[in-house]
C-alpha cells in the first residue's frame, strides 16, 4: 500500500515544480486544456486540486495564452483560496480570489511585466493592478468595477 504524501505547493520558480500525484488526482487531470500550466499551480497550498474544482476556466485559459504567445516565465503567487486561508491571509469576504476569478502573478522583469499586461489587455482583461514585482488582475467584473492601478 502507498504511503500518502502530503501535498505542499512549491514557492520557487517553475522549472522546479512539481506535484505529488495521486489516484485521486493525476497528471491528465492536473493539465487538462492547457498548454503551458498546470491546474495545480492555481491550487490554494492546504488543497490539491481545488485550482481544477473550484478556479474559472477565463483567467486560466487567458494566463495560459499569454505565457505561450509571449514565452514568459514566473510564479502565480495567489490564485483560488480556500475559506480557511483567505480568512489567515485576511481577504476580504468579496476578494475575487475566494470564488477564483483572480491570479496573483509574480514577474521580476519590467519587460516581461509590460509584455503580460499588454497581453491582458488584448484578451479584455478590465481590472488590471501593477505592483513592484508581480501582476494581479481578476475577471469579476460584476462586484468591483473595472481599473488599472499602478503600485
Amino acid at each position: 500500500m502507498p504511503r500518502k504524501r502530503s501535498y505542499e505547493k512549491r514557492k520557487d520558480i517553475w522549472k522546479y515544480y512539481k506535484v505529488e500525484y495521486t489516484s485521486n488526482y493525476t497528471e491528465e487531470m492536473d493539465t487538462e486544456g492547457l498548454k503551458v500550466l498546470k491546474w495545480s499551480m492555481f491550487d490554494s497550498p492546504d488543497k490539491l486540486g481545488s485550482g481544477k474544482m473550484f478556479m474559472e476556466d477565463s483567467p486560466v485559459f487567458i494566463l495560459d495564452k499569454i505565457m505561450k504567445a509571449q514565452r514568459l516565465t514566473g510564479y502565480i503567487e495567489l490564485a483560488y483560496t480556500s475559506k480557511k486561508y483567505a480568512d489567515s491571509l485576511r481577504l476580504g469576504t468579496n476578494s475575487a480570489h475566494r470564488v477564483g476569478m483572480a491570479v496573483k502573478f509574480r514577474c521580476i522583469n519590467a519587460n516581461a511585466r509590460f509584455r503580460f499586461v499588454k497581453g491582458l489587455i488584448q484578451y479584455g482583461v478590465q481590472r488590471i493592478r501593477l505592483e513592484k514585482e508581480s501582476v494581479y488582475f481578476d475577471t469579476d467584473n460584476y462586484i468591483n468595477k473595472p481599473e488599472l492601478r499602478i503600485f
